[in-house]
């Protein structure tokens, strides 16, 4: 495992210019996201790399502030031997459904403050202006974290054997035209875990419920890294989900006109292989931690 830095500035704060900046640092190319015209310019180092410390000092300097962001990387054997990998799915990529497009929940176990615990009863409704983010794509996610894969793949999750897994319908959204059927299925965990250990970093409750389940969000400046105690883990399932959930959440009672959080799919090895064996991308892959409490 290595943990990278990603540092995002604005090109136009920097006196002599982005890319004098970054000579002087020696980052090149492989290192540094630099176009002409570009409002921002990004540096992806490893946090143990001499041009860091120099790179921010002399941001510094400059009076010129930065985004940071810390995640870890890991090789496929660091993945094959994890006992569940957080699915991670590119933000900029989802396709837009869920509460506000149509899917329908059950209300009656959920939080009746910020909706955590609500339970589908429906199949997934797409936004149909968003169906293009699906083309050439074999899985995908919506910005709830609903996890959809082709008929073709999900058919071999199927066949595999897979624990915890069930599948939903898949529908676009129309205007004019209604709901029409896609041929893609919704993942479904059937599986809960348990509370994660106290000894997880990289997440916080910017608006703490009192449930204690809601509004977890990411820290970008620590790598995401959930821990579970070893006795948490006895009994998962291939497909999980956390007690947790995480991302925005405006819930006024009205599912039709609310955003809710989600909790993160946890999944063994086994479905990791599957997707990589597919061909799928737009997903990180992040282990768990086990911990001893």
């Amino acid at each position: 495992m290595k943990t990278e830095v990603r540092i995002l500035f604005r090109s136009d704060r920097i006196p002599e210019g982005p890319r004098a900046l970054l000579d002087t640092v020696r980052c090149g190319s492989d290192v540094a996201e630099l176009e002409e015209g570009a409002i921002f310019t990004i540096v992806t180092l490893d946090e143990r790399d001499e041009r860091l410390p120099r790179l921010l000092h002399l941001l510094t300097e400059r009076g010129a502030s930065w985004l940071e962001r810390r995640y870890d990387c890991f090789t496929d054997e660091e993945l094959e031997s994890s006992r569940l990998l957080i699915m991670s799915y590119d933000f900029d990529a989802t396709v837009f459904g869920g509460p506000r497009v149509g899917t329908t929940y059950d209300m009656s176990d959920a939080c009746k403050r910020c909706g955590a615990g609500a339970r589908q009863t429906s199949a997934m409704i797409l936004e149909g202006e968003d169906l293009h983010k699906l083309e050439g794509r074999r899985a995908a996610a919506t910005p709830y974290d609903d996890m959809l894969v082709d008929e073709k793949l999900a058919n071999v999750l199927a066949e595999s054997g897979a624990t915890g897994i069930s599948f939903r319908g898949v529908f676009a959204a129309f205007e004019k035209r209604g709901h029409i059927q896609l041929a893609w299925r919704q993942i479904c965990a059937t599986h809960t875990m348990p509370r994660m250990s106290p000894r997880s970093t990289g997440i916080f409750p910017y608006k703490p419920c009192p449930c204690g389940r809601s509004s977890f969000t990411r820290e970008a400046e620590i790598p995401l890294r959930l821990a579970y105690r070893a006795a948490d883990i006895a009994d998962i399932c291939d497909v999980n989900v956390t007690w947790e959930w995480f991302g925005e959440v405006n819930f006024n009672g009205d599912v039709n006109d609310s955003v809710l959080a989600a909790p993160y799919f946890l999944v063994t090895p086994k479905v990791w292989r599957i997707f990589q064996g597919a061909g799928v991308t737009g997903f990180d892959w992040i282990p768990i931690r086990v911990v001893d409490e």
